[in-house]
C-alpha cells in the first residue's frame, strides 16, 4: 500500500476527533461565533515558531506567493461555512458531506489541469450527490426539505476543493517543509477578522468567559490539528490529489460515525446524536453510497 494512504488515514483519524470537539466547543456555546472560532485556528500557527530553527522558507515567485495565500484564504473560508454547518446539523450528518470535495476536485482538474471525465467519474458523482441528499433532507411542518448544512457544506467543500488543488502545485515547485510552512503562514491570515470591531469584541469576550478546560481542550485540538496538516500535507506531496480528496471523503463519514455512535451511547452528556433504527440506516445507506460513489469516481 502506498505510504500516501496511511497518511490520509491518519490525517483524517485526527480530524474526526477534531470533529468532535469542534461540536462540543460550538453546540456547548463555548464559542458561539465561527468568525471567533477561525481566530483560533490561525493563531494556530504560531506552532511554526518552533520549526523555524530546523526548516528555511524557500523563496517563492510572486505569482506562487499569491497562490499559497490565496489557497490559505479560500481554507479559512470553508472552514467557516463548515463551522455553521456544525452548530446547526449532527457532525456525522455534517462530515458526511465531505463527499462533495472529490466532486469539485475533479471538475476543477478537468477544467484547470486538462483531466479527462469517464461515464464512471458520471456515475460516482451521481451516488456521492444522493448521499448528500439522503443524511441532508428533513421533515419541517410534515414536508421533506434540505437542511441548511448542506447548502453550507456546499460553500464548504468547494473552498477547501480549491485549497486542494493550490496546495497540490504549491508542492510541486518546492521542499516539503517550505510549502508546508508558507501553506500554514498563508492560513494565518484567519487572524486578520480580528480587524473587524464586533469579531474582535467576541474573541475578548470569549477568551475572559472561557473555562480553563475548555482552552485546555482547544489547545490540544490545535496542536493536533497542525500535525494532520503535515500527515496530509505529505500525502499531497507523493499522491494524486484526486485520490487523496476521495479517500478523505470516503474515510471521514465511517470514523466520525462510529465515535459518535460511541458517545451518544456512553458519553451522551458530551454529543448525543440520534440513534433510533431510521436514524442509523439512514447513516448506514449514505456512507454506503458515498464508498460506491468513490469507487466509480476512481475507476
Amino acid at each position: 500500500m502506498a505510504a500516501w494512504i496511511y497518511f490520509v488515514l491518519i490525517a483524517e483519524l485526527i480530524w474526526a476527533f477534531t470533529s468532535l470537539f469542534d461540536k462540543i466547543i460550538l453546540s456547548k456555546g463555548h464559542i458561539k461565533n465561527p468568525f471567533v472560532f477561525v481566530v483560533f485556528n490561525g493563531l494556530m500557527n504560531i506552532l511554526l515558531l518552533f520549526l523555524l530553527p530546523f526548516f528555511d522558507f524557500e523563496p517563492l515567485s510572486t505569482s506562487n506567493i499569491f497562490i499559497a495565500l490565496t489557497a490559505g484564504l479560500f481554507l479559512t473560508f470553508g472552514v467557516v461555512f463548515y463551522y455553521k454547518a456544525v452548530q446547526s446539523e449532527e457532525i456525522s450528518r455534517v462530515l458526511m458531506l465531505w463527499q462533495f470535495i472529490p466532486i469539485f476536485v475533479l471538475v476543477m482538474s478537468f477544467l484547470f489541469l486538462g483531466e479527462i471525465l469517464t461515464k464512471n467519474h458520471f456515475v460516482g458523482f451521481l451516488f456521492l450527490l444522493v448521499a448528500g441528499l439522503v443524511v441532508s433532507y428533513k421533515k419541517v411542518n410534515g414536508k421533506l426539505k434540505l437542511s441548511n448544512a448542506f447548502y453550507l457544506m456546499l460553500g464548504s467543500t468547494l473552498f477547501i476543493s480549491v485549497y486542494y488543488v493550490m496546495s497540490k502545485h504549491i508542492y510541486g515547485i518546492t521542499s516539503f517543509w517550505s510549502a508546508f510552512m508558507w501553506l500554514r503562514v498563508a492560513a494565518f491570515s484567519g487572524i486578520f477578522v480580528l480587524l473587524i470591531p464586533s469579531i474582535r469584541k467576541q474573541f475578548i469576550t470569549t477568551m475572559k468567559n472561557m473555562g480553563s478546560s475548555i482552552k485546555g481542550l482547544l489547545g490540544f485540538k490545535m496542536i493536533i490539528d497542525f500535525s494532520a496538516f503535515i500527515f496530509l500535507g505529505y500525502a499531497i506531496l507523493n499522491g494524486p490529489v484526486s485520490l487523496i480528496s476521495a479517500l478523505g471523503s470516503a474515510t471521514a463519514p465511517i470514523l466520525i460515525f462510529l465515535i459518535t455512535l460511541f458517545t451518544s451511547i456512553y458519553l451522551p452528556h458530551l454529543v448525543k446524536e440520534k440513534i433510533d433504527r431510521k436514524s442509523i440506516l439512514t447513516k448506514i445507506a449514505a456512507i454506503a453510497l458515498i464508498i460506491i460513489g468513490i469507487v466509480f469516481v476512481n475507476l
